[in-house]
């Protein structure tokens, strides 16, 4: 069965929250209503054609078996602001609701995608169903106006750092949120944080888990999971979480990990 079709067919209870890493920096959630959620996800093949950068993870489903109601992009960049899988996701999921930065709502409005929600640092969105906060990520020139974000979905809040270099302000304008999770870029290269960086920011931040992401797609990327987790454990309460691609884990309301066997 296809990764799309396990997450549709995936019965997340009350006070639960579902997360499956899509690869990079992209993530999958969905709520016991059947909300979904995505941010930067990578779906396709188009940095080789922009930027040379080949892919070296496997594509774990077609846009258009994406189908969010939400869908995050924090930055212009290709590896989260997918350029092929953007116009195709928008066409075959017209009620999708698109939230990012002013940059990304430009490119967003070119390539004719009609439901779209600007979140520039500081701003909010929120609904029956979700909160997103846009904060600060320093991404420096390559993005300049390039946002974290803070979620709360399904009774659960999660930090998503986006791509950022590591500076303390940041995480605890985080931390006042208390996150249950935070995702944090790792990679080292590129403007962001190296494993031991994100290892500090997880701690500052106060969350009870922490994922890494943004390694394992290119190999111009770098990044080292395994180090991020080693300087996790020599901290404070702060959980190391990682992810296989594709894999889902659930979060109940007790802030207790449930692993799903729904990995492609």
């Amino acid at each position: 069965m296809r990764l799309a079709e396990k997450l549709r067919r995936l019965e997340v209870f009350p006070g639960e929250l579902a997360v499956c890493w899509l690869g990079q920096a992209g993530f999958f959630l969905k709520d016991h209503q059947g909300n979904t959620l995505v941010i930067d996800p990578y779906l396709t093949n188009c940095g080789e054609q922009i930027r040379g950068f080949k892919r070296i993870s496997p594509v774990l489903m077609e846009p258009e078996e994406l189908a969010p109601d939400y869908y995050i992009t924090t930055h212009l960049h290709f590896d989260h602001f997918d350029y092929d899988a953007i116009p195709v996701i928008a066409q075959s999921t017209p009620e999708s609701l698109f939230l990012g930065p002013s940059s990304c709502q430009e490119k967003l409005l070119e390539l004719g995608v009609k439901r779209r929600r600007r979140l520039d640092r500081g701003e909010t969105y929120q609904d029956g169903a979700v909160l997103i906060r846009a904060v600060t990520a320093d991404h420096g020139d390559m993005a300049p106006d390039a946002i974290g974000v803070l979620l709360e979905l399904g009774g659960h809040r999660i930090y998503f750092s986006g791509d950022t270099a590591f500076h303390k302000s940041l995480c605890l304008e985080a931390a006042g949120f208390k996150p249950d999770i935070a995702v944090l870029s790792i990679n080292g290269r590129f403007g962001n944080m190296n494993a031991e960086e994100g290892a500090c920011a997880a701690g500052l931040c106060n969350a009870q888990y922490a994922v890494p992401c943004h390694f394992w797609t290119f190999m111009e990327h770098g990044g080292d999971p395994g180090a991020f987790c080693q300087y996790l454990r020599k901290g404070g309460r702060c959980q190391p979480l990682c992810f296989c691609q594709g894999e889902v884990q659930t979060i109940n309301e007790k802030n207790e990990l449930q692993y799903r066997k729904e990995t492609a």
